[in-house]
């Protein structure tokens, strides 16, 4: 796994770990659902490394680092 240079299917499977659709991941980094495919077909365009980084977060596959829910 890189983080600089996610493959389509990395992505692909972070967003399923994640729990989103492709529209609700597409929502998420403010684009729509066509252009989140996009991302995930080969000659697409690319997650920058922050945004894979916070997909990865949001699905718990971060190598480094998990989010915990604060107490209210």
């Amino acid at each position: 796994m890189s983080i600089d240079n996610p493959t389509p299917e990395e992505v692909k499977a972070a967003r399923t770990a994640a729990g989103f659709t492709q529209k609700q991941a597409g929502e998420r980094f403010g684009l729509g659902e066509r252009a989140w495919r996009h991302k995930e077909l080969e000659n697409g365009r690319k997650l920058s490394p922050g945004e894979y980084e916070l997909l990865l977060l949001l699905a718990g596959m971060h190598p480094d680092y998990e989010l915990i829910r604060k107490p209210k």
